[in-house]
């Protein structure tokens, strides 16, 4: 038999197709920063396999988020270090959901 509850990946293209209209009255940067915000959504699609709960539109802003704060970080490491600042490896920064 068939499956008949479709992947989060094909909910993904799916929602990505539905967008397509909005991508197209892009320009230039936009649409390609439309297609990489796209394509950090798809890294995480495992990820949103294995939350049934939440939203799938709610799944793809927090899949682009992980990847824009992993960004960010990044680039503020690089900067610490550029400046003369040492990084640490061990160094976390620790929040209320740990």
């Amino acid at each position: 038999m068939g499956r008949t509850v479709p992947t989060f990946r094909m909910l993904l293209e799916e929602i990505i197709v539905e967008l397509s209209i909005f991508r197209k009255a892009l320009h230039g940067e936009d649409r390609a920063a439309f297609d990489s915000l796209m394509n950090k959504a798809r890294k995480h699609a495992s990820s949103c396999t294995v939350a049934p709960t939440l939203d799938s539109m709610d799944a793809v802003f927090l899949s682009i988020l992980v990847e824009q704060e992993k960004e960010l970080n990044s680039l503020q490491e690089g900067r610490h270090v550029s400046a003369g600042h040492q990084v640490q490896s061990g160094e976390q920064h620790h929040n209320k959901m740990d």
